[in-house]
């Protein structure tokens, strides 16, 4: 295409160029040579300047000419780059690009829309290139129809492009030049602003600190008072300023050291600080001042400034706190107590002297936040910790026992306390502690305590070894009221009423024998003894119990003669008590080894087995009065205590000693007996049961029981009130009895070897044809606690021994 005959008018670009010569408004000139470049290519085209936009990958419409104004607002944004339309294809590039026909080109196919909606076929794309090569936008032609610009024509517009990019240019230039003077403007107005609120500020906050403030020139003349100072000297502004310390009257040895002080700071640019008496309208003050550098651009000093505080007060206070900390000091290194202080937050900053004596730590050592981490038991520094950390959250008067390690080494019990110390609004501003040692009261409680215990286990054991031959003793004289002309049951049941009470006579002879040896009134026949014959006494004496265990008994006496002073009767006791202990403590079928040895001056017993073992904890208090193992319902390890505290005791009194000795539970122990020379019960044999028969009968009861006299009694006054009893002593046979003949009610001793009671109500509760019998427990434990083990294991009534006929009768006529 070429350009329309008339070409360029420069008369009209005349007219152009001496508008932006004046000064003319930028758009104005644009839209001016778009209507030349218009005019030079044909009016049914349109025309186009994009600029670049920051960031520049986009191109804006600066201004155009004859775009339809929907055309314009659709391209009034172009994106930048090698793959995009004409324009921004030419930015990109710095190019020229011409699209003869839009329909051919693939890239501008998004646009084809837009250009069928307004009749354009081809589009021209003309850079703008600053004098520096810089690309600016680009000059854009639409044409109706498809054509493109002949070398004649593109030179012309050529010559639009480079008018543009030079207007263009020198617009940015006042545009960047305006912006940047607005910019400076709007900052030295800032600047301005800020240094007279700062000199507001500065003034108001000078003119009313209680400081007194001021600055010196070089020659030691005041420039600046504040309002404070000029109060002191009761002078105004113009009074003060341009004169010396001298001048305004202070005296000379105080003017002349404020001098030497102005020098100093001039000479070494360092401040200096000091503290000053003064007499002025205030009275006479005491004063804590600083003299600091003022420093020019060059680095040299150009003025001195200066604060002073009256600290007159804060001296008096100062000394003050140190009387009262001295008296305070004083008192409590004086009390015999432990005495401490801590921070508001909790951190210690005070022990005194006894403290440190204490835990044999130089004075100060303590002090901080993790003194506890050192000397707190570890068991205990967690709970110490979080005591503390709650009681200084919420100030709580703060109280706490633990072990503190002691000089010695071991850690002893403190009972430590601490209360804060508020101020009259209510806030802590120290806490004041005490440690007091409480160990020898701690070990007595927890002494006592042990012994409570095991006299709560005696109490409980003794009840239980006394209600057992009082059951078949109430019995069996129920059976000989019942039936006084039985010559029979009356010889039977009075044998078993004399045995019972043998044992109840064994049991409190027991109790008188060791009150007499623990209170000393027991007197040794001694004379020489031969301790073989002792133990092989001893062993004979046990022999039923050990038998009745299924034990296997060894004997290990040596050769040499073992003679001993003794008492020959207590000395049997003795080794009686520890091979009883023994049979007691093992279970059926163990070996017992009773050893005999002279070594050094010395006989040693020895009874060692592999019973249920000793537990650590209970190693060292198993010769005290009243302890024993665990107490159990099968009473396999029951008894009263009072055994191996006679052992310790009679051996002690013959100048002897006695030991033990167990790996622990399950493993055995040894008991040992050393003189200076000169176990479970046994399990009874169970009778045939006998079955319910055909008679007729009130209720058809099962009793288990492993005590023979006990069931035998029992079993006499329940057949006299008519009811038909069958008697098993082997709580083993007793389930498959049951099944066999399925009784009515349920009479089961609780303390039996083997199963005990609660365990084979729940085995017969099981099988659904029992499962609706009445169930009675009849046991020597009568506390609440046995009472809710009966309970919960499937009893219906629970009594304790002896029972009252009456009762028992009248629960079975319930069912």
């Amino acid at each position: 295409m070429k350009s329309t005959a008339a070409g360029l008018k420069f008369d009209g670009l005349k007219h152009v160029l001496s508008d932006a010569v004046r000064g003319a408004p930028y758009d104005v000139i644009l839209q001016s040579l778009l209507d030349e470049a218009r005019r030079l290519i044909g009016q049914q085209a349109w025309a186009a300047l994009y600029l670049l936009a920051a960031p520049a990958d986009r191109l804006h419409m600066a201004a155009s000419a004859g775009l339809p104004a929907a055309f314009a607002e659709a391209l009034a944004l172009l994106p930048v780059g090698p793959e995009e339309a004409s324009c921004g294809r030419a930015a990109h590039s710095g190019q020229v690009v011409v699209v003869e026909d839009v329909l051919a080109e693939p890239l501008l196919q998004p646009y084809l829309p837009l250009a069928a909606q307004h009749g354009v076929r081809s589009c021209w794309s003309f850079p703008l290139h600053s004098p520096g090569g810089r690309v600016l936008g680009t000059l854009a032609f639409f044409h109706p129809a498809p054509n493109a610009p002949d070398a004649a024509l593109a030179g012309e517009i050529g010559y639009f492009t480079d008018l543009l990019a030079l207007l263009t240019e020198r617009h940015l230039r006042e545009q960047e030049n305006a912006a940047r003077h607005a910019a400076a403007e709007r900052e030295l107005a800032a600047m301005s602003e800020e240094s007279e609120r700062r000199r507001r500020l500065y003034e108001t906050v000078l003119s009313n600190s209680p400081d007194l403030a001021y600055v010196f020139d070089l020659e030691h003349r005041f420039t600046y008072a504040n309002a404070v100072l000029l109060q002191m000297w009761g002078r105004t502004f113009e009074e003060s300023v341009g004169k010396t310390c001298l001048e305004l009257g202070y005296e000379p040895w105080h003017a002349a050291m404020h001098d030497r002080e102005i020098e100093q700071v001039k000479a070494t640019k360092a401040p200096i600080r000091g503290e000053v008496p003064f007499n002025g309208t205030f009275g006479r003050r005491i004063y804590d001042y600083i003299f600091v550098p003022i420093l020019g651009p060059d680095g040299e000093v150009e003025a001195v400034a200066g604060t002073t505080r009256d600290v007159t007060e804060r001296k008096r206070f100062e000394e003050e706190l140190r009387d009262s900390e001295l008296r305070f000091r004083t008192i409590t290194n004086a009390s015999p107590q432990m005495v401490w202080t801590a921070l508001p937050d909790g951190t210690i900053d005070y022990h005194n002297d006894q403290f440190y004596r204490y835990i044999g730590l130089p004075p100060g050592a303590a002090e901080g936040r993790t003194w506890a981490e050192d000397m707190l038991h570890p068991e205990d520094q967690e709970r110490a910790r979080a005591r503390w950390a709650h009681c200084v959250a919420s100030g709580d008067a703060y109280e706490m026992t633990y072990r503190t390690r002691h000089h010695s080494g071991e850690y002893r019990w403190i009972l430590a306390r601490a209360l804060p110390l508020r101020s009259e609004n209510g806030e802590i501003v120290k806490w004041l502690g005490t440690d007091t040692d409480i160990h020898e009261a701690k070990l007595n409680e927890e002494a006592l305590q042990e012994a409570n215990h095991r006299k709560d286990e005696f109490l409980a054991m003794l009840a239980h070894e006394l209600r057992n031959p009082l059951a078949p003793i109430s019995a069996a004289a129920q059976v000989l009221r019942l039936a006084p002309n039985n010559p029979d049951k009356v010889r039977q049941y009075s044998e078993v009423i004399s045995r019972q009470v043998s044992h109840m006579t064994t049991l409190v002879n027991d109790l008188l024998d060791v009150s007499r040896v623990t209170r000393g009134m027991v007197q040794l026949e001694k004379a020489p003894v031969d301790v073989k014959s002792v133990v092989t006494s001893a062993a004979e004496q046990v022999h039923p119990l050990i038998e009745g265990g299924r034990h296997t008994l060894v004997l290990q006496l040596g050769s040499a003669p073992a003679g001993v002073l003794g008492d020959r009767a207590r000395l049997i006791q003795v080794t009686a008590n520890l091979l009883a202990n023994a049979a007691k403590y093992t279970p059926p079928g163990g070996r017992i080894t009773l050893s005999l040895e002279v070594r050094d001056g010395t006989v040693r017993i020895a009874v060692a087995d592999n019973g249920s073992g000793i537990e650590a904890g209970l190693l060292p208090h198993i010769f005290d009065l009243f302890v024993q193992g665990k107490r159990t319902p099968d009473r396999a390890q029951g008894g009263l205590g009072l055994g191996l505290a006679l052992v310790k005791n009679i051996v002690g009194m013959h100048g002897g000693q006695v030991g033990v000795h167990s790996d622990g539970h399950g493993k055995g122990s040894c008991f040992s007996v050393e003189l200076p020379a000169a176990g479970q019960l046994p399990h009874p044999a169970a009778q045939a049961p006998a079955t319910f028969g055909s008679a007729a009968c009130a209720r058809r009861i099962m009793l288990v029981d492993d005590n023979l006299d006990a069931a035998a009694t029992l079993a006499a006054l329940l057949e006299a009130a008519g009811h038909c009893v069958r008697t098993v002593n082997d709580p083993r046979e007793a389930l498959a009895l049951a099944l066999a003949d399925p009784p009515e009610v349920f009479i089961l001793d609780i303390g039996m070897p083997l199963i005990d009671g609660h365990t084979l109500a729940r085995q017969l509760r099981a099988q659904p044809a029992l499962a609706g019998a009445l169930y009675v427990a009849l046991t020597g434990y009568g506390q609440s606690s046995d009472r809710e083990s009966s309970r919960q294991a499937g009893f219906d009534r629970h009594f304790v021994k002896p029972v009252e006929a009456a009762r028992l009768l009248a629960a079975l006529a319930e069912v």
